[in-house]
């Protein structure tokens, strides 16, 4: 989002049915719930300013207002998932706590020092210009604001096969990073009090079950939902995601970071 560039949505209406059928309604990342409260722990939400970036179809901006309390804006560049978003706003009740908007890749479109909270979950792993894009994070950021977020991330070795493959079969546009790299750029940037936590181990398990249950209880719902070709794509899918987690090389984790003031 820092990069000013052409957009091409990547979320078909198959992704978006495997990805909730597996994570939950209005969700396109792992863990839900219980995920959202490890992120966001500790923090004082209420009636405070949360900006998610990447806010997809809303899942996490509902909870955001109605277990914690917070005022939400949450941006995304891909139009059809705010508009999946919006609605699903409407009918939680909570469109007075709860702005949702379509941008385009570029410098965030919002003014400096205006938020509590950056939030983000599993959805920066599409940025390319992490530097670019981390300050812009610490510009809309109050003095003593705090980032709070979670991001699938890689190792420090280099792409290997099982990864292309992973890539090809996702569909996605990844530019992966290092925790570690997260890190440096955190710290660059002027954030201070960085906390960086690896779930790899968690996530690995996580995805050994929806694969397995790709292949059992949840065949048939997915057939049904997108088709059998689709519904072998999935499984083969989520075989490569397991691969890449056996082998260390998906690496999700978490972040925590702190602007001075």
């Amino acid at each position: 989002m820092t990069d000013q560039q052409q957009h091409h949505d990547e979320y078909t209406p198959e992704i978006l049915a495997v990805l909730q059928l597996l994570w939950g309604d209005g969700f396109l990342s792992p863990g839900g719930e219980a995920h959202l409260d490890e992120i966001v722990k500790g923090l004082d939400l209420r009636d405070r300013l949360v900006l998610d970036i990447g806010c997809a179809l809303g899942g996490f901006d509902v909870l955001l207002a109605k277990k914690f309390g917070a005022r939400v804006i949450g941006l995304d560049v891909e139009a059809p998932l705010i508009e999946h978003a919006k609605h699903r706003v409407t009918e939680a009740g909570l469109a007075d706590r709860v702005d949702l908007r379509h941008c385009d890749p570029g410098p965030l479109p919002l003014p400096d020092a205006e938020f509590d909270v950056v939030f983000g979950k599993d959805s920066w792993i599409h940025i390319e210009d992490k530097r670019g894009f981390f300050a812009e994070v610490y510009r809309v950021l109050k003095p003593g604001g705090i980032l709070a977020a979670g991001d699938w991330l890689r190792s420090d070795r280099p792409y290997n096969d099982d990864m292309y493959y992973f890539f090809e079969l996702e569909g996605l546009t990844y530019h992966m990073d290092t925790l570690d790299s997260y890190g440096h750029i955190l710290t660059e940037t002027g954030f201070v009090d960085v906390q960086l936590t690896d779930i790899h181990d968690e996530y690995r398990a996580m995805a050994h079950d929806e694969y397995q249950k790709l292949q059992t209880s949840l065949a048939g719902p997915l057939t049904e939902m997108v088709g059998q070709e689709w519904q072998t794509h999935f499984v083969e899918n989520w075989r490569a995601i397991v691969v890449v987690l056996d082998n260390g090389d998906l690496r999700p984790g978490r972040l925590r970071a702190r602007k001075p003031g």
